[in-house]
């Protein structure tokens, strides 16, 4: 290999700020800095990694010191610059906050910068990862950054912002790094290979943007890798193949296997996963991203606003899944739940394949409203099904399933319907379990022309409306126990406590009789 061999990373490093991609904000607001003379003391860089945090940091280091004056216009070509870049230069000073992380090393760099520049105009200090500094070693730079020497900048850049003390942020003028869109990633990626004079279809390139996941030093270093495999024109399969990036086929499919409670399809997917080797942690994040991308099928244009390709938006609109919205937001947090606790396994597939397997027993959402109108019965195996949507119109004859004969029509009377109304509750209970449950609250009344009155004493809308909702279907239980063709009409009376209180005080000594079993108490 050659000793000039230079990584993509570091040749094709943003030399102005202008080259920084994907961060205006940042790189506008700081060139401004520079033409108004208006420049902090300390700045603190904060974002994911690979997207620009050092980079920035060195750029502003060189715009601090590349020239006579602060200037972002500098000599890329200046001996001055070049220090800087090489590393060099007695007036930079990069400090890696995970392996100079204590107070000795902070109270050494104090020291130092009480000295004047040597040949720049600032001594820069840059300190990377500085939330891996210890809790002493913050107290000790504490004091230096809220009055540094005029002769000192400090730039900071951390990955874990939420790890460094308030009492350093207040005093740092604070830069938050995006992460990089897979667009931006693409158009960059698409120039470095023009300018490398190297041919790679789109497809690729959008795919290494995706694993890259926002950092455009992964891509880079993605795109090195690519770079190994061919002289020549690179396909789509090879770099897939490279990657390890797991197919879109193979998402879909799994998919396919829950949505249709297909165990044998899901067990050859679970096959091939483990004959390629893939990551289960990479698997899952794609697919919880998959399940994400189905969700957004529900609104107009959602997969274009996350960024999904045309081709594979038309792939997605083609699917005829049964799951509501609900369902697929339940799948996706079960798999996201699965996602946080996966890396304390040491057989990951193990895990991934036993739950996948579990969320074949997976079952639909069902609205409640829904589901106090639907009726639930018990097929032959005592299995709970569901049955055809809230009949409305009462049956002519009901069909005695033990002797297939049909029951005699009876002539109902209000006071057998009185006397056997907790039974009949019970009947319905068994039937209808949400329906029972509000019948607990009624009463009978009269019994007219074949319509039977139910008096509820709970004056609420909410129970109001639920009871009408569902009278029709009270009618025809009690149709279907008697054998009968009455029909219901709903009253509220919110004094019946008191009308029971009257059968009460009305009750005869036959009727006490009746209540001890005709024994006499003396």
């Amino acid at each position: 290999m050659s000793n000039n061999y230079q990584v993509l990373a570091l040749k094709w490093r943003p030399k102005y700020f202008k080259d920084v991609v994907g961060q205006p904000h940042i790189t506008e607001t700081i060139e401004k800095a520079f033409e108004k003379d208006r420049l902090a003391q300390a700045f603190l860089f904060s974002g994911p990694r690979g997207v620009g945090k050092t980079t920035t940091a060195r750029l502003l280091a060189m715009s601090l010191n590349g020239s006579d004056k602060p200037t972002t216009k500098y000599d890329i070509d200046s001996e001055k610059v070049k220090s800087i870049i090489s590393g060099s230069s007695m007036d930079v000073i990069e400090i890696d906050g995970a392996s100079n992380r204590g107070i000795d090393e902070i109270r050494e760099l104090r020291e130092n910068i009480q000295f004047l520049p040597a040949d720049g105009n600032f001594k820069v200090i840059i300190i990377d990862e500085v939330h891996m500094l210890t809790t002493q070693a913050f107290n000790a730079l504490l004091k230096t950054l809220e009055e540094p020497p005029k002769h000192v900048k400090f730039i900071l850049a951390t990955t874990d912002v939420h790890k460094i003390p308030q009492t350093i942020i207040s005093r740092c003028q604070k830069f938050d790094f995006a992460p990089l869109s897979n667009k931006t990633i693409t158009e960059r990626l698409e120039y470095i290979v023009s300018e490398e004079s190297r041919e790679i279809d789109d497809k690729s390139l959008e795919l290494i943007a995706s694993k890259a996941n926002g950092s455009m030093r992964d891509a880079l270093g993605y795109l090195d890798q690519v770079f190994v495999l061919s002289d020549k024109k690179i396909n789509f399969d090879e770099v897939e193949n490279l990657l390890g990036v797991v197919p879109v086929e193979i998402l879909f499919l799994i998919s396919d296997a829950l949505n249709n409670k297909d165990g044998n399809l899901l067990l050859e997917v679970l096959s091939k996963i483990q004959d390629k080797g893939f990551i289960i942690e990479d698997l899952l994040k794609e697919l919880i991203m998959h399940f994400r991308n189905l969700s957004l099928l529900n609104y107009k244009k959602g997969l274009e606003l996350v960024g999904v390709d045309t081709e594979l938006a038309k792939r997605y609109r083609k699917c005829s899944y049964s799951w509501s919205e609900k369902d697929l937001v339940r799948l996706s947090n079960n798999l996201s739940e699965l996602y946080s606790k996966i890396k304390l396994f040491p057989d990951q597939f193990l895990i991934f394949e036993v739950h996948l397997i579990k969320l074949l027993q997976f079952d639909s959402s069902i609205e409640i409203q829904n589901f106090l109108k639907k009726d639930i019965s018990e097929n032959e195996n005592n299995e709970p099904v569901r049955i055809k949507e809230e009949i409305k119109t009462i049956p002519e004859k009901k069909v005695n399933t033990d002797d297939k004969k049909p029951k005699e029509v009876q002539e109902l009377s209000i006071s057998l319907l009185k006397n056997e109304w907790e039974e009949t509750i019970k009947y319905i209970s068994k039937k209808r379990g949400s329906v029972g449950a509000q019948l607990t609250g009624c009463i009978l009344g009269s019994l007219e022309n074949n319509i039977l009155e139910l008096i509820s004493y709970d004056g609420s809308d909410f129970n109001k409306k639920l009871l009408e909702e569902n009278l029709d279907d009270i009618g025809n239980l009690i149709n279907e126990k008697y054998n009968s063709k009455i029909k219901m009409k709903l009253s509220i009376d919110t004094n019946v406590e008191k009308i029971e209180e009257e059968e009460k005080e009305n009750m005869n000594e036959n009727d006490i009789v009746s209540i001890f079993d005709g024994k006499d108490a003396l």
